[in-house]
């Protein structure tokens, strides 16, 4: 199933196209490596079809899952029971 695959690794998801690989990418950068956020990033993305619009909503995003996880690490907060098979 793709979203087992995407939790595992999504570099390994054989579904994938280039673009939604250069969107995940990119996220993962947001995620470890802000400070190192550049234009090239963003260029990366643009070549492959998202736009600037879009690009802004994708690093919106992965900053608030970013944000969500640490509070939710900071307080102890774990899923209801239903969330692991919703979905599925």
């Amino acid at each position: 199933m793709l979203a087992d695959q995407l939790m595992a690794d999504y570099r390994h998801a054989a579904r994938l196209t280039a673009k939604e690989r250069a969107m995940l990418d990119f996220a993962v950068t947001v995620t470890t490596r802000t400070a190192a956020c550049a234009e090239s990033d963003l260029e990366l993305l643009r070549d492959a079809g998202w736009t600037d619009e879009e690009i802004m909503d994708i690093g919106e995003v992965a900053a608030m899952f970013n944000f969500t996880n640490r509070l939710a690490n900071a307080f102890g907060w774990v899923p209801n029971e239903e969330y692991h098979s919703l979905g599925r």
